[in-house]
């Protein structure tokens, strides 16, 4: 069984599922049970982080003792969120994800993440931010871990961010910030946009974010009927000043990027967003909490596994 969830989730159809279990492992699963076997123990492994994170909150709100993190705690970790839409109840829906890392200096001095795990879920927003927190908590953050928290400055971001991590830094991510200099400048100067982008995107590096927000606020300034996301380009980056603080990131040793919460969305994309795959709830969270441990690769798919095997 644990062969055919691994396959289920690590291949862009059930068919191609059954036909890899057929070849690599000579085993005879149908499609059909394929299906049921994800819905099943997909679900359950679902159940099983919403229900810990929910016991983790309500423990902590009664004022009660919390257990010490599953791989003990952590002075500082990262935690990156986004989304991805995929087809599901007869429209495109937002499947929010989030990785945890923890990061060190790479190659050429860049900010490498190591150690990643991901999840995914659809659904209430409030339940997968308590669930979200309820992973990291045990991946390393606690109670006393500060989170550096990577986002495009989305307000249910923020929501997370406000309200299960007391110790934390905001960080919006660079290539967020530059795509919205990008869509001003097209907007604005078309073909000619790119000197205008390069201009204000190294003052965006400096740190000089009130120069950001007063080059954005004198192109806007020049005619009116922006398009509604463009329109709102220098209150974006005014309201998300400290966020942007770039050089003191880079000097704290923080990521300033979303890559691992963007190739977990591509992942996600990959295994849900197939040509004719249209999901139901029930079984896109059951694939969702299987694919999100799939990719946290062997460790995070054993752990996983375990909860599988002790909820069933």
């Amino acid at each position: 069984m644990e062969q055919a969830l691994w396959t289920a989730q690590a291949v862009s159809s059930y068919r191609e599922a059954a036909e890899a279990l057929q070849w690599l492992a000579g085993q005879s699963v149908s499609r059909s049970t394929l299906h049921r076997l994800v819905e099943q123990y997909g679900g359950l492994l679902a159940e099983r982080r919403r229900e810990e994170g929910e016991r983790l909150w309500e423990s902590g709100v009664r004022g009660e003792e919390l257990p010490v993190p599953r791989e003990g705690p952590k002075q500082e970790m990262g935690i990156s969120l986004d989304g991805v839409m995929v087809w599901v109840a007869g429209g495109w829906h937002e499947v929010k994800v989030g990785s945890c890392f923890v990061w060190g200096p790479g190659k050429d001095g860049t900010v490498e993440a190591r150690n990643i795990g991901y999840w995914a879920a659809y659904g209430d927003v409030e339940v997968f931010r308590r669930t979200m927190w309820g992973y990291a908590y045990h991946r390393g953050l606690g109670l006393e871990g500060k989170a550096v928290i990577i986002g495009d400055g989305a307000s249910w971001i923020d929501g997370f961010a406000e309200m299960y991590c007391p110790k934390r830094v905001r960080v919006v991510d660079g290539y967020h910030a530059v795509a919205h200099l990008w869509a001003l400048g097209r907007e604005a100067f078309g073909e000619e946009a790119a000197t205008w982008v390069e201009n204000v995107k190294q003052l965006l590096w400096e740190g000089k974010v009130e120069s950001v927000i007063r080059e954005c606020a004198a192109v806007l300034a020049r005619q009116s009927g922006w398009s509604e996301g463009v329109a709102r380009t220098a209150e974006y980056f005014r309201e998300r000043r400290a966020q942007l603080d770039y050089p003191a990131f880079r000097e704290a040793g923080y990521p300033i990027g979303s890559g691992t919460v963007e190739s977990a969305c591509k992942g996600i994309g990959w295994r849900c967003k197939g040509r004719g795959q249209r999901w139901k709830s029930k079984g896109l969270g059951a694939i969702l909490a299987l694919r999100s441990a799939g990719m946290g690769g062997e460790r995070e798919w054993n752990q996983a596994w375990r909860q599988i095997r002790q909820a069933a």
